[in-house]
């Protein structure tokens, strides 16, 4: 339990420092519009779908939903510091924003939507990956959809300095517990604020109970 509690407030330092000292616009994983969540989030959600963006950062994801009609979105992210810029970004009453390690997230909402672009890379061990989903799982309406990517199999194999787990169709099914199926993965090259290219996926996964 030590363990777990020191790994959570290394990740809470950690990604404040980035989202304090560096211009998180030519971070490599940033996405200038972010055309892959947004398209899937269309794909399986209604304009009154209540989303989480679990690990937000201060992607532009929430502002693109905005103009696109969505109004319930929740914004969870470790860092206070990212949580602050997308509230003076965006500056919208309508969003509730959660400083929380995921896996320290609890929360009475149920969501039809639950939105992760790599953060569920970062978790290394068994333990913690469990965890995530049972946190996924207790968020999630019954027929809800998560929306998950990470770097792909044979893709990078470090961001922001911290080492991850690539991941493709196969690793992801043998990953998921009794209640969640995997019914879609594709395959996405992200360009880089450098133009350098990283290899991601895209899971679609389906909430059974």
């Amino acid at each position: 339990m030590a363990d777990n509690k020191l790994q959570i407030l290394e990740r809470e330092q950690h990604w404040d420092a980035i989202f304090k000292t560096a211009d998180y616009t030519q971070v490599l994983w940033h996405q200038a519009s972010p055309e892959k969540s947004v398209e899937l989030i269309e794909r399986y959600a209604t304009k009154d779908a209540k989303i989480l963006d679990a690990g937000c950062g201060a992607s532009f994801l929430v502002d693109r939903l905005l103009r696109h009609g969505y109004k319930e979105i929740t914004l969870l992210d470790t860092s206070k510091t990212s949580l602050d810029i997308i509230n003076e970004r965006v500056n919208s009453e309508e969003l509730e924003f959660v400083c929380s390690d995921i896996l320290n997230f609890s929360t009475e909402q149920m969501f039809d939507i639950w939105h992760d672009r790599a953060v569920f890379h970062f978790l290394l061990n068994k333990k913690e990956r469990e965890a995530y989903f049972n946190v996924l799982q207790d968020s999630l309406k019954s027929g809800g959809t998560a929306i998950i990517s990470t770097f792909k199999v044979g893709g990078p194999v470090q961001c922001a300095g911290l080492d991850i787990v690539q991941y493709d169709h196969e690793k992801m099914c043998e990953e998921l517990p009794n209640g969640l199926e995997l019914i879609e993965s594709e395959a996405y090259m992200h360009i880089t604020p450098k133009e350098s290219g990283q290899e991601y996926i895209y899971f679609v996964i389906k909430s059974l109970i």
